[in-house]
């Protein structure tokens, strides 16, 4: 019985990083040709910018426009790390734990293993609160 529920878990495991790999990888494709795709665009904008304003100047001009467009975007990142954080739940720890809690006490080892999940549930939140606590000082100095 346990074989067979051991197979099941496996396929399903290996099936489910199957799927993953493929569409991260599909991911991966499509931002190479997202990057070849805006190259050609910015060979096509300094050609026709070359035939009006010369070609040292058509490279200036989509240099400083790569430029203000990667100013915007240093902008972007330091206003949303400036941000504050949302608040972390303390019970979503809790109700993460909670199936692990039941299925220690649901086993043969009863109410000791019960005990030793209930003490790991109850470090995981204290911990959570502490690193919370000393984490949101050490944003603030940086």
């Amino acid at each position: 019985m346990l074989g067979g529920l051991g197979a099941l878990i496996t396929s399903e495991v290996s099936g489910a990083v199957r799927r993953n790999v493929t569409i991260y990888g599909l991911y991966g494709f499509a931002v190479l040709l997202l990057l070849a795709a805006v190259g050609f665009a910015l060979g096509a904008l300094h050609t026709a910018l070359a035939q009006y304003y010369g070609s040292v100047s058509a490279s200036l001009i989509v240099a400083g426009g790569l430029f203000v467009l990667a100013l915007l975007v240093f902008a972007m990142a330091a206003y949303i790390k400036s941000r504050p954080r949302p608040a972390r739940p303390v019970a979503a720890t809790a109700f993460a734990a909670a199936p692990l809690a039941a299925t220690l006490l649901g086993s043969r080892k009863g109410w000791r293993v019960g005990l030793a999940g209930a003490v790991v549930v109850l470090g995981a939140v204290l911990g959570r609160q502490i690193f919370k606590a000393t984490g949101d000082r050490d944003d603030e100095e940086a």
